[in-house]
């Protein structure tokens, strides 16, 4: 009888497991685990390793200046000293078409660096992506970056990312 509940147990826990891999691949919103920066990639993309895994994420809501674009490294260096070899938490969002986890992300200081590249004018509240309530109040931060002319706002037209691409 112990060697089945053993048995058993194993197999619950493993189960639990599965369904909670498949839960984050699935896109659902919610999921919430801390890991390590390894890697800073470009304003709005980082690398993570998490669970002995290597996994690159997207910030999400938010889009940051284009390689070559004005700005790109400015947030790319932001980026980099706000989260690179630290510990960090993610709120998984969805994962996107090259595989990436788009997550909201929480310094260890307690601060949302992707609110806090839109605060500090190196970055735009995506149009597309950013339909949630919270996105209401990162818009009102853009604004204030712009009317302060921080950041890419300075520049007299700022290029949005997902038109440069189309360039």
């Amino acid at each position: 009888m112990r060697n089945v509940k053993s048995r058993l147990n194993v197999i619950f826990l493993f189960l639990a497991v599965l369904a909670s891999l498949l839960f984050a691949r699935s896109g659902c919103s919610g999921q919430t685990f801390k890991a390590k920066v390894t890697k800073t990639i470009d304003g709005d993309s980082i690398q993570i390793r998490y669970e002995e895994k290597t996994v690159m994420v997207r910030l999400w809501g938010i889009d940051t200046p284009e390689w070559k674009q004005p700005y790109s490294q400015t947030a790319k260096k932001f980026t980099n000293r706000s989260v690179y070899r630290k510990h960090i938490t993610l709120e998984v969002k969805d994962w996107d078409k090259y595989g990436r986890m788009v997550a909201v992300v929480t310094t260890d200081s307690g601060k949302c660096l992707n609110e806090e590249l839109i605060k500090n004018g190196l970055a735009w509240v995506h149009i597309y992506y950013c339909k949630e309530p919270v996105c209401e109040k990162w818009k009102r931060f853009e604004g204030n970056a712009r009317k302060n002319q921080l950041g890419l706002w300075q520049e007299k037209k700022p290029i949005p990312p997902w038109v440069w691409k189309r360039k």
